[in-house]
């Protein structure tokens, strides 16, 4: 009887007991996943990425750093976080960004451009800070030399091969006297390639015909200035500025049958005849290569800033028969030729 009442007793608590047990075991299992994904999280680099604007070669760079440091074993998501922010071009966004870069303290902070150069030399004093897409950090004051610089600062640069911009010139069209540029006088690395343009065209016996732009809204005055003197070819520097209108400036160009020729891999297929680029891809590898020299315990301070590794030649031969350009047969032979279709 007493066997009875308890076996009675204990099928009518079985149902409470087993949900009990349930409910313990997902408990348990919950605190174990939260436990495993808390180790996982810290035991994740914390990298920050603070570009200037939205252009080209902000694009390539982003993701050449996130492919570099997958190159060398580091995946996002898995091995570290990434947070990206872009100013639009705003210098008191800017500021706002580097300031919570200073407060988050990331392991590493990559920035790309010149203005981002210039604001982070002011405001970073010790997070390791990795540059890249910036023609010449010691005009941006990162260093007095390649070797000489920031303690904390160390990056990538990417000044435009302007020499053998004009070496191709001279092959290509041996008739030009004069070719013309727009250049961005707020922008110091626009006024440094605008000068080492003009430097190379100067020693070739070629004058250069430069238009300045303040701002995205002048572009297309300029453009139009610039035709009106006509030089045989423009030839676009590169900056922050006239690298976001690139395909307006290539559009008004033909329009009145001047040819262009460019210093950004993505011109080539808005219609630049010949494009002798820095590979901005290349550029953010190159910068997550000596991030992951950080991060394995070497100072910013004893790695010398360094030229992106790798120069492209992409040309058009559609854009150079609308032209009449009659592109010499050896163009084809370069190593490494990009023909754009």
């Amino acid at each position: 009887m007493k066997h009875s009442l308890v076996k009675r007793a204990w099928a009518s608590i079985w149902p409470l007991v087993k949900m009990l047990v349930i409910i313990i075991v997902i408990s348990a299992a919950l605190l174990l996943t939260d436990k495993i994904s808390s180790m996982n999280n810290s035991a994740r680099k914390r990298f920050s990425l603070i570009q200037f604007n939205d252009s080209p070669l902000s694009e390539l760079s982003g993701q050449g750093i996130i492919d570099g440091l997958a190159s060398l074993g580091l995946i996002r998501g898995r091995d570290f976080d990434l947070d990206v922010s872009n100013a639009q071009g705003d210098i008191a966004a800017l500021n706002l960004m580097l300031d919570k870069a200073v407060s988050d303290r990331p392991e590493i902070l990559f920035i790309s451009s010149t203005p981002t150069l210039q604001a982070a030399v002011k405001k970073i004093r010790t997070l390791p800070v990795i540059f890249t897409v910036v023609a010449d950090p010691l005009v941006a004051g990162a260093g007095s030399s390649f070797q000489d610089h920031l303690p904390n600062f160390t990056g990538i640069s990417t000044l435009g091969d302007y020499e053998g911009m004009i070496r191709w010139v001279k092959i290509i069209l041996p008739q030009a006297r004069q070719i013309g540029t727009l250049f961005s006088p707020g922008e110091s690395n626009s006024v440094k390639n605008m000068n080492v343009l003009k430097n190379f065209a100067e020693l070739a016996g070629i004058k250069l015909i430069t238009v300045p732009v303040n701002s995205s809204q002048e572009v297309t005055d300029a453009v139009y200035s610039l035709a009106a003197r006509r030089p045989d070819v423009i030839c676009q520097i590169v900056d922050n500025l006239t690298s976001a209108s690139a395909g307006s400036i290539i559009r008004i160009a033909r329009d009145q049958k001047i040819p262009v020729f460019g210093f950004v891999s993505d011109q080539s297929k808005a219609g630049a005849v010949i494009v002798v680029s820095r590979d901005y891809h290349q550029a953010g590898a190159d910068a997550a290569r000596l991030a992951k020299r950080v991060l394995d315990g070497e100072s910013p301070a004893k790695i010398p800033f360094e030229f992106v590794s790798k120069t492209e030649l992409l040309i058009n031969p559609a854009a150079a028969a609308f032209f009449k350009i009659n592109l010499p047969k050896d163009i084809y032979l370069q190593k490494g030729i990009i023909i754009t279709k």
